[in-house]
């Protein structure tokens, strides 16, 4: 399968979210659009990317089309990723309890934090260990997947651990810029870059109101 570029990938990924609360058997890509959007154009675009050979004029059987989204996002039924919270403050506190994950391929099998205090304290489904115990944890649970929430006092050291120890992605909530070998990803979610997202975009929208009528 040919490389996919990021912003491609993103959209699939939401596709994918997408199909699995969608009940009918067939989707168009204009019906896509109806429900992200997204252009049809672009919607077929980013599809013909997966290198299947879907029937575009006459839509996309749903169960295919999820099962080759599935594949390529590496979301094999039963097998599930498992993934561990480091920090247990507020934020890391708040994921604890946190059901999202309940039904998906992913798992978290551990919390770490380095207050061995909160780690013997905090009540929680999974075990709690204090942060220097991560590699031994991470070794022996096969965790591939870490949610960082420490204070930035600790956000780089802990990554470049995280990194170490062979995790494949981390999910930044701190609001540091992390720096990592190549392999290991890295996806930021921060409020503020968000609403400076959704900002930015507004402007452009209304540059190019401006600009059309001119």
């Amino acid at each position: 399968m040919k490389s996919i570029p990021e912003p491609s990938r993103r959209r699939l990924v939401l596709l994918e979210r997408l199909l699995a609360e969608f009940t009918e058997k067939n989707i168009t890509s204009q019906k896509i659009e109806e429900l992200t959007g997204w252009s049809a154009a672009v919607v077929r675009r980013d599809i013909s990317l997966l290198e299947l050979n879907f029937g575009a004029s006459n839509g996309y059987k749903v169960a295919d089309l999820k099962g080759a989204l599935d594949k390529l996002l590496d979301l094999v039924p039963n097998s599930p990723h498992a993934c561990c919270i480091v920090g247990l403050g507020r934020m890391g506190q708040a994921l604890l309890d946190n059901r999202e994950l309940y039904e998906s391929p992913f798992k978290i099998v551990a919390g770490f934090d380095s207050s061995v205090n909160r780690t013997e304290i905090l009540r929680s489904i999974f075990p709690l260990h204090p942060t220097t115990m991560l590699e031994q944890v991470i070794k022996e649970e096969n965790i591939r997947y870490a949610i960082l929430t420490v204070e930035p006092s600790e956000a780089h050291s802990i990554a470049s651990r995280l990194a170490a120890c062979g995790i494949k992605g981390i999910v930044n909530y701190t609001p540091c810029v992390l720096t990592v070998p190549p392999g290991t990803k890295v996806e930021n979610v921060s409020l503020l870059t968000s609403l400076e997202n959704l900002s930015a975009m507004s402007a452009d929208e209304n540059i190019e109101r401006k600009e059309k009528g001119a």
